[in-house]
Order: structure tokens, then sequence, then C-alpha cells
């Protein structure tokens, strides 16, 4: 270890007692009440120095303003948790209330698109290729050939009991990820299969 390292671990050594020992001592600002103001750190916004109180404050401001914004985003979120939701009711009540294939799959493919905001929802029986959820780029070349130029990122969910595979497509890339979880996907595709199962002729 050359002197400058030596010199470098030394003075994080005596920085860790250092914050130990404030930490382990709760009232020593307190009882230094004025060392707030006198202490002069960098300012992380600017080249000015500010007192530590100045700094206290700051954190305090970032940490709230980062607090609003999980708030808001949480919120935001439950929001459209609940429309999806709404729309997921609405969807179930027409498929049940279906009374032909026509109907089903017209169905299937308007309250798809609404419910993921999404630009295709196809039903066909053209490919057969496993479950798929990503860009376009990783998509089987099958599949590419029955897509619009446009789409980015697609879904493909096999309804294996009735031979067909449903596709859902989108023209941003950041709509259907190869790591986003499938499960809700799964659970669309085994309702539309059970949909059209029940008014296959």
């Amino acid at each position: 270890m050359s002197d400058m390292e030596q010199l470098q671990a030394d003075q994080m050594e005596r920085e860790n007692l250092v914050a130990e020992w404030l930490k382990a001592t709760p009232g020593f600002f307190e009882r230094h009440a004025s060392l707030l103001a006198e202490i002069s750190l960098k300012n992380p916004h600017g080249d000015r120095a500010i007192s530590l109180q100045e700094r206290q404050l700051s954190v305090l401001r970032e940490q709230n303003h980062a607090l609003n914004k999980r708030l808001s985003d949480m919120l935001r979120f439950g929001s459209q948790n609940d429309k999806t939701q709404t729309l997921m009711i609405n969807w179930l009540k027409n498929l049940l209330q279906a009374k032909d294939e026509v109907q089903v799959n017209q169905i299937i493919t308007d309250g798809l698109s609404e419910i993921f905001g999404v630009e295709l929802v196809k039903l066909t029986q053209e490919i057969s290729e496993p479950d798929f959820c990503g860009g376009i780029s990783a998509a089987p070349e099958s599949l590419k050939k029955l897509l619009p130029e446009n789409i980015a990122s697609l879904a493909l969910i096999n309804l294996t009991a009735i031979g067909t595979q449903l596709i859902l497509g989108s023209q941003s890339i950041e709509k259907f990820t190869a790591d986003m979880g499938h499960f809700y996907l799964s659970q669309i595709g085994q309702l539309s299969e059970a949909a059209i199962g029940r008014v296959k002729g």
C-alpha cells in the first residue's frame, strides 16, 4: 500500500470513528448548537459553501420531494389499476353475454385493445410458436409476418385447447417486455380460450 493510500485509509478510519461517536451521542449538537451554523459543507447544487443546518434542510427537502413523487406514483398506479379492473369486469360481462363465436371474437379483440391500450389485438390459427412477450426484434419470423410494420412490441398467447393464438401488439417498445410478469397475460388467455370454447361450433 502506498503512502497516499495509507493516509486515505487512516482518514477513513478516523471519519468512521467520528461518525459512530456522533450516532452514539445524540445530545451533542443540542449542547453545541452553534456548530450547526459554523460547520461549512460543499453545496451539492453549486459552488457556495453552506452550513450544516442548510445542508440538513436541503437533504430533508430532497427526501420530501422523493416521498411526494412516490406518493404521486402510487396514487396514479392505483387509479390506473381501478380503471383496468373496471374495464376487465365489463369485458368479462360482455363475454358471458355473447351469443356466438363472431361476437366473442369481436369482444375479445375490442376489449383487450381498450384494456391494454394497444393498437393490435388479433386471433389467428396461422402460426405454431410458443408463448412470447417482448420486442419485435426478438419475435419469431413467422409471427412478424402477421404484424404491421409499426408494431414495436407484442405478446403471443397460445389458446391451446382451441388451436388458436392471441396476439397483442403495441407501437411502444416498452409495452411488452421479456422480463414483465406473464401471469396476467396467461389469465387473459385462459378467459379468452374459455369464452371461445363455449360458443365454438
